[in-house]
């Protein structure tokens, strides 16, 4: 199998628990992936120096510091704005998601981890990031719910009304969900939640609406589409 990741590109992987950063480190190398390892937030800036880093994979507490993941991620994102970040917690309030979304997660991923999980959210993160997705066409497509509607598949970017939207990866996943059915079709939660492959959990699935509302809102105050269908899930409204 050939490496996923160009030779000049690493995943740091920031992780304070020996047993969960070996386990994670072991798989990451097996499905061929180039790993540097580090359990606090120092060693994973002197990882930064070194070495080209493509993606970061942190858990948020590290060692005494309950935020120490969040504020890695802020001193990163500095240097390198662009970087995408996964990150891996105990803690699943909605609040924390939403900071580690605000901070440009791509995704957010509860502990215990299935680690399975991580290892495919990574090769879908560089199949959209390197653009090598096997899609039938590069060209963009208009969804079926609305043609207002655009995504590009191949590189998880999404237009409404030919203005950019801006979406996590996992906010994209659930945006296709709705992409994907005609108008007035009820999305269920257990839908949403497999769109992202069970990272989304029930609880947390309100404020992953919450926020792709937002985003096109930020390009359109008056949009409304995507409607709650009590004790059901959502559907989307022309």
């Amino acid at each position: 199998m050939n490496n996923p990741i160009p030779e000049q590109g690493w995943v740091l992987l920031v992780e304070d628990d020996p047993n969960q950063a070996e386990a994670i480190s072991e798989a990451l190398h097996q499905a061929q992936f180039r790993v540097l390892c580090a359990n606090n937030a120092q060693q994973a800036l002197a990882h930064f120096d070194a070495h080209h880093i493509v993606i970061l994979i942190s858990d948020i507490i590290l060692g005494h510091e309950f935020d120490g993941g969040f504020m890695l991620a802020k001193t990163i994102r500095q240097q390198c704005p662009s970087l995408p970040i996964i990150f891996l917690s105990e803690r699943r309030d909605a609040d924390d998601i939403w900071q580690g979304h605000q901070l440009g997660a791509l995704d957010y991923l509860p502990k215990p981890l299935f680690i399975p999980l991580l290892v495919q959210k990574l090769h879908n993160l560089l199949q959209v990031t390197q653009g090598r997705l096997m899609a039938k066409t590069l060209e963009p497509e208009s969804s079926v719910v609305d043609v207002r509607l655009t995504i590009v598949t191949n590189e998880a970017k999404v237009s409404w009304q030919n203005q950019s939207i801006q979406l996590t990866l996992t906010e994209f996943e659930m945006l296709t969900a709705f992409a994907n059915q005609p108008a007035e079709t009820v999305v269920t939660y257990d839908a949403l939640r497999h769109a992202t492959q069970g990272v989304v959990e029930r609880n947390t699935i309100n404020t992953h609406i919450c926020r792709i509302r937002q985003a096109f809102r930020k390009v359109d105050t008056q949009f409304d589409a995507i409607q709650n269908v009590y004790g059901r899930g959502y559907k989307w409204r022309r």
